[in-house]
């Protein structure tokens, strides 16, 4: 049976990984509980709260009748239900309303109690309470009472209902009437077809600003998104003309215009980017060009004048303690890292970066230099704390510790990011801002690695920048050709599929598992299964930014809706197979923890059939 009832909230257990069991009154008085899963709701309901629920009531052996609910919307309390949510909802705790005070604000005022509170109408409300109370009242009221009305706005529109607290953590105050002012704020969380059928829905015009801009920005992210920051001036007006369904070059062409009126994009070396990329290029570039400027050696400071004396005997120490030899370019490499403000060392696998590092820790250390590396993950992070024997951190890590102050602004430590090929332009802009003003710094990556997370191919032009020093290490060592990476990794790069051979457990060399649609699972369990004797196996997959598991698949809906306007949410429910949603989880060395798995079974009535793991 279909149940449809608007509920007072008496009693709430959230589940572990979201949604919950709950308990309420409805208008009548009747009492009813409800399961929610965590894909049906934008939070979980608190005591006092109304809600309207829609489900299906099932009979259960033990709690009896139960609504598993289908949609769950917090709405704002009308009628009598007024009386009840001022007095069990926390927000009104501390005012003075009890049940008294409650009932004679509606008999004072009736079914119009709303109007007022809505209104804020303290002078009438001061017939009840005392002028203080009031006030107090109207504004608890406005601040609960926001999320609901927000929620109605993102229902009616079309939106996914969890945005809601993203939205108003945006905008905390008067949210709707920015999403009125500007429907096109929902660009931030929504695609540009969703966003523009509700603008347009509220009565924006074909050719108002408002649209013009917006079409302009959204074109412009959706280039950030394939990680460009440059639009040549051609491919946005036609990406424009796309966006607002014309063929008119006048009409892109007027909102190009308007953009740059209202400084919403910036234009530069024949073509456009968006106002905070902008930004943020031109302080990366200015903050490397302070550091590059800065004079070299021991003039600066940073290293002693027995700095020459220092490398010869820390190399000659390294290779007598290693039984190594450190090869022309691992020299120079070591050379430019200690009298370099700024260098970009470079290399493939097994050509001896670490070795580099681990003579530049000598030498920084002889000469009294703070050195703080870093990387991008967690396992990398620890891969140098383990190479070095010195400690190393996330870049996350590092930019929480500069946020509390707890980085020297005066000192002039030598900063190593490692995997730097996988630095975008928002993190760079972070750390640039982040170190000390007198840094040096050293980028220790290889550009035919993994590219940015974000947009921005940051390390890829430094490290083809003539003006920067860069060395480049391209001799494999022995052992490392032993592993068999660095050859099968040398044919890719000069666009040769190598041979590999098929899996054969554990053993050396690299291998190849073709696996059909429904084995990947199986066979990543078979390869842990071999391999559980190493501690150091990863698991690597496609990944997209999202909050949850089903978010992400929301998200991969509306990548794909910029390159097509035929719905594919077929299709991805037929190619995806399983959603892992991995979270930031500062206390694990590794920094990420995995929160939740969805796998997906097709999809129906406008919903993804999933099932959580």
């Amino acid at each position: 049976m279909t149940i449809s009832a608007t509920v007072t909230i008496s009693s709430v257990h959230p589940g572990s990984s979201g949604g919950a069991i709950f308990s309420g009154h409805d208008t009548s008085g009747t009492r009813l509980r409800f399961i929610v899963h965590r894909d049906r709701i934008c939070r979980a309901p608190m005591v006092g709260e109304v809600w309207l629920l829609e489900g299906e009531s099932r009979s259960h052996p033990k709690y009896g009748d139960q609504v598993h609910v289908h949609r769950a919307t917090p709405v704002e309390p009308a009628g009598r239900l007024i009386v009840n949510f001022l007095l069990r909802h926390p927000a009104f705790n501390g005012l003075g309303i009890g049940k008294a005070k409650a009932t004679r604000l509606w008999a004072e005022f009736g079914p119009d109690l709303h109007v007022v509170l809505s209104k804020g109408d303290v002078a009438k409300l001061s017939v009840v309470l005392p002028g203080d109370s009031a006030q107090k009242l109207v504004e608890a009221w406005h601040s609960v009472t926001e999320e609901a009305i927000v929620v109605s706005f993102l229902d009616e529109h079309g939106f996914d209902l969890r945005l809601a607290n993203r939205v108003r953590a945006v905008w905390p105050v008067s949210t709707l009437s920015k999403l009125s002012d500007n429907p096109y704020r929902m660009l931030a969380f929504a695609n540009w077809e969703k966003v523009d059928r509700a603008a347009r829905s509220l009565g924006v015009a074909e050719h108002d600003p408002r649209r013009q801009v917006a079409a302009v920005e959204a074109f412009l992210y959706r280039r950030l998104d394939s990680k460009h920051t440059l639009t040549p001036r051609a491919m946005l007006l036609d990406g424009v003309r796309a966006k607002m369904q014309t063929r008119s070059l006048d009409v892109a062409r007027a909102a190009v215009v308007q953009a740059q009126d209202e400084h919403a994009i910036v234009a530069t070396g024949g073509g456009y980017q968006p106002l905070g990329a902008a930004v943020m290029e031109k302080v990366v570039a200015d903050r490397l060009r302070e550091i590059s400027g800065g004079v070299p050696g021991s003039e600066r400071n940073l290293f002693s004048t027995h700095l020459v004396s220092i490398t010869a005997e820390a190399i000659a120490s390294f290779e007598k303690n290693k039984g190594l030899k450190l090869n022309a370019g691992q020299r120079q490499a070591v050379e430019m890292a200690v009298h370099q403000p700024l260098g970009v060392l470079t290399g493939g696998a097994g050509t001896g970066k670490t070795a580099v590092l681990q003579v530049i820790h000598r030498i920084a250390e002889q000469a009294g230099v703070p050195v703080l590396q870093m990387a991008l993950s967690g396992r990398a992070a620890q891969r140098m704390r383990e190479a070095t024997a010195r400690p190393a951190s996330t870049i996350a890590a590092f930019l929480r510790e500069a946020e509390r102050r707890d980085v020297d602004p005066g000192s002039e430590p030598l900063v190593i990011i490692d995997e730097s090929s996988m630095l975008d332009l928002p993190l760079m802009y972070s750390v640039v801002r982040a170190m000390p003003v007198r840094a040096r710094l050293l980028l220790v990556g290889d550009p035919y690695q993994l590219p940015p997370i974000g947009f921005g191919l940051l390390f890829h032009i430094l490290a083809a920048s003539r003006s920067i020093p860069r060395v480049e290490l391209v001799e494999v060592h022995r052992q490392a050709q032993s592993s068999g990476i660095p050859q099968v990794a040398e044919q890719i790069r000069r666009g040769i599929v190598p041979p590999l051979a098929p899996f054969a457990g554990v053993c050396a060399g690299v291998s190849f598992i073709e696996a059909g649609d429904g084995e990947v699972l199986d066979h990543i369990l078979k390869v842990r299964t071999e391999w559980r004797e190493c501690d150091d196996v990863q698991v690597l997959g496609v990944t997209v930014h999202a909050n949850d598991a089903l978010s992400g698949l929301i998200r991969l809906e509306s990548l794909v809706a910029e390159a097509t306007s035929a719905p594919q949410q077929a299709l991805i429910a037929e190619a995806v197979n399983l959603v892992v949603f991995v979270d930031q989880e500062p206390d694990l060395l590794a920094g990420r923890k995995v929160r939740e798995g969805v796998i997906v079974t097709g999809y129906r009535d406008g919903r993804y059939e999933i099932e959580y793991v």
